[in-house]
């Protein structure tokens, strides 16, 4: 009897270090959070639209997206992005600025906010969005197009 009395032992001994390693690991998955947040919906699917040159249909998504999400930078941006798209200027120009207002130095908006101001033949202005973000991100990828959407807007404007 001994014999079976200290396998019925060991056989509980394990069952709780089971549960014990089961209920630890469960609990640390409950606690962690992502490092990076994935993309809500809305953003994930205006920006296809976006990306197959639907600015259109990617406005009532953003509309529906910066109304619950109103202090969200890219979306706001997003939105600008496409009403520029779309010719509506003034109301592109609203967006970029509420955006700009929460983020100062998001690459996106002075990119996107400076090529609407090359466009308009506001040059100046653009070359401010361009030093702000020379000076947030050096030579990156919209410092560099908005440099060539200055250039082009000058060559132009001289003509």
């Amino acid at each position: 009897m001994q014999a079976a009395t200290v396998a019925r032992k060991i056989l509980i001994a394990l069952a709780l270090v089971v549960f014990w390693l089961g209920a630890a690991v469960s609990a640390r998955a409950a606690d962690t959070t992502p490092s990076s947040p994935p993309p809500a919906a809305g953003i994930k699917a205006a920006q296809l639209k976006i990306d197959s040159g639907d600015f259109r249909g990617a406005i009532p998504i953003l509309t529906a997206y910066t109304k619950d999400h109103p202090n969200d930078a890219d979306g706001l941006n997003l939105m600008g992005y496409s009403l520029r798209k779309t010719g509506q200027l003034d109301l592109a120009l609203q967006y970029y600025n509420r955006a700009l207002a929460l983020n100062p130095k998001h690459p996106g908006v002075n990119e996107y906010l400076g090529e609407l101001y090359a466009e308009t033949g506001q040059i100046d202005k653009a070359k401010e969005r361009l030093a702000v973000l020379q000076g947030s991100c050096g030579n990156c990828s919209q410092a560099m197009d908005l440099a060539a959407a200055i250039k082009d807007a000058e060559s132009k404007h001289k003509s």
